[in-house]
């Protein structure tokens, strides 16, 4: 644990020194006729979205191999997620076409992680309760999104389409208007999402937890199998409709590129946590050879 701190500081200021003064929202090409989308690489570009698809399997692997460092993959996410939903709602404000911006971002930093919750959570409180806000702020602003985000930067004569298992026009009347029900439904959902992210981080500091989500009991075991079964489908599912609602609107990433500073920090991130979960399993693994080794020695 004594190495997390100067890591968690690294990330941070990772973060802040790869925000660029050139601002580029998710837009049509100005170009009359043309229907093409020039994506924000600063929200949904290829190393944001590599980075947290490393930190899924970071989780997934974890909750078996390393379950502290779920706790610490978790908290990556959470500030990635805290820069995304910055540039976010900063292009919502300047125009940024949003019909197909947040979508995306919707499914990144929340269905992805819906089940990124520990069979302990008093053990990762801060982690849990910061996510659970995070969650509030996407999923309460939704009601802006359905009932007047949605023709922000639209451009007459075009459409922008979301995969939700097939491309969807969503400027639909009947998509718009089952969202809008929808989203007062998420409203809630945020609300509730808030009330527990405090709720959560309030009783971590009364309750550190026990260490029996590390041993072998039977209900333990089956609540981990459980969520990573769950982590394991919403993850597919997420990483398809995000990568697939790119593809039907062919929204240019190019001048997002993996090298660059804003899309290599959060790559990184990922890579390191993922290697991270591994080391430290690998360290546990050795280290119950070493008991089993020792054991009949012992008992000579």
């Amino acid at each position: 644990m004594a190495f997390l701190k100067p890591t968690r500081v690294f990330i941070i200021a990772c973060l802040l020194l790869s925000v660029r003064p050139t601002i580029a929202n998710t837009h049509f090409d100005d170009t009359p006729g043309s229907c093409k989308i020039f994506g924000d690489g600063d929200v949904y570009g290829p190393g944001i979205r590599l980075g947290y698809y490393l930190q899924w399997v970071a989780v997934l692997f974890a909750t078996w191999m390393a379950p502290d460092q779920a706790r610490n993959a978790r908290t990556a996410a959470n500030i990635i997620t805290i820069a995304v939903f910055a540039n976010t709602f900063r292009g919502a404000k300047d125009g940024s076409l949003v019909a197909a911006e947040w979508w995306i971002v919707l499914w990144l930093t929340f269905v992805l992680s819906l089940l990124n919750v520990p069979v302990d959570w008093k053990r990762s409180s801060s982690s849990v309760g910061v996510m659970l806000i995070l969650w509030c702020m996407i999923t309460a602003a939704q009601p802006w999104l359905y009932f007047k985000g949605l023709d922000t930067g639209h451009k007459s004569g075009c459409t922008v389409k979301v995969f939700f298992f097939t491309g969807i026009n969503v400027y639909n009347h009947v998509w718009r208007t089952f969202w809008k029900v929808g989203s007062i439904v998420e409203c809630l959902m945020g609300l509730s999402f808030f009330i527990a992210g405090v709720i959560v981080m309030i009783a971590g500091l009364f309750n550190s937890g026990d260490d029996s989500e590390r041993d072998g009991d039977a209900s333990k075991i089956a609540q981990r199998m459980v969520l990573t079964f769950g982590q394991l489908i919403t993850g597919v599912i997420t990483i398809v409709q995000v990568e697939m609602t790119i593809k039907v609107n062919h929204i240019d990433l190019s001048q997002s590129t993996l090298i660059s500073s804003g899309q290599l920090i959060p790559f990184l991130i990922g890579c390191l946590t993922v290697v991270a979960v591994f080391g430290h399993g690998l360290k546990s693994l050795m280290k119950r050879v070493g008991v089993a080794a020792d054991g009949p020695q012992g008992s000579v």
